[in-house]
């Protein structure tokens, strides 16, 4: 009787869950694909119609990470391996140009600070959720279980992360722009699956993610709040100094990632080894 009554109760779980993440994906769609004035101001109105539906996004996404049985939410562990990953996401704001006066803040309101801070919050939680709460866990499950398909899993999810960018390209995206985007997407891809595998918090991963879109789009023409020219070679030769050294480091402690710490992860994955 007790095993019926819970097995009539996880169809009801499983039922609800599922027409959650319906309701959610369909205004996630229609918030992404409606034109909706929210604002007279274009700036605050842009910012509106980007954030809205990731709110929607996320939704969808932390039901299916409950689904999965995914335990990326657990008290975060080696925090001070964010440290550089902090570094190259507070990097990503133009430095150089700004302090050169070619690029600059377009006066914007509070509220469009905040609306502008809470994109980039949402852009993180979304994207980490799917490709290292999601995505990367399906590799490491369907490839072989030690050191080898542990490095593919982190490889490939990164580089499928890259790769979804080029449907920038149907957007109107520059060829050489879009691809420029995918190297480096893919790069940051790994940054923030190293932040996910040292610290085994998927909130953590997404936070490097949310700060690097912040301090990157924050003099930005089109989402962010400034404008005028941001990558000038100095910013450019700033950022790849940052990016070489930290990439050395996340390569080296990638690879050396020890074989029990590698056993925790998988099992937060919701893998089952022998």
């Amino acid at each position: 009787m007790e095993e019926r009554t819970a097995q009539k109760r996880d169809k009801i779980k499983n039922a609800v869950q599922l027409i959650c993440a319906g309701i959610l994906l369909a205004l996630f769609l229609v918030f992404s694909l409606l034109k909706i004035e929210y604002s007279s101001d274009a700036r605050t109105n842009r910012l509106i119609r980007s954030a809205l539906p990731l709110i929607f996004g996320v939704g969808v996404v932390a039901i299916a990470l409950v689904r999965m049985k995914i335990k990326l939410f657990s008290k975060p562990q080696r925090l001070l391996f964010l440290l550089p990953c902090f570094l190259v996401a507070v990097n990503n704001f133009p430095f150089a140009s700004y302090f050169a006066g070619e690029s600059v803040f377009l006066s914007p309101t509070a509220g469009q600070v905040a609306l502008f801070a809470l994109y980039c919050l949402l852009v993180g939680l979304f994207e980490e959720g799917v490709f290292r709460g999601i995505v990367f866990p399906i590799f490491a499950e369907k490839l072989p279980h030690n050191k080898r398909g542990f490095l593919l899993a982190f490889v490939l999810s990164s580089v499928l992360f890259g790769l979804v960018h080029l449907f920038n390209l149907f957007a109107g995206a520059s060829v050489g722009g879009t691809f420029l985007q995918v190297g480096y997407s893919t790069l940051i891809g790994g940054l923030c699956a190293f932040a996910l595998i040292q610290t085994k918090n998927i909130l953590c991963c997404a936070a490097v993610h949310a700060v690097y879109n912040f301090c990157g789009l924050l003099l930005d023409g089109n989402l962010g709040l400034g404008g005028g020219v941001v990558f000038t070679l100095p910013t450019t030769l700033m950022m790849a100094v940052v990016g070489v050294m930290v990439g050395v480091f996340v390569l080296w402690k990638t690879f050396t990632y020890p074989e029990d710490e590698r056993k925790l992860l998988y099992r937060k994955f919701g893998i089952t080894e022998e």
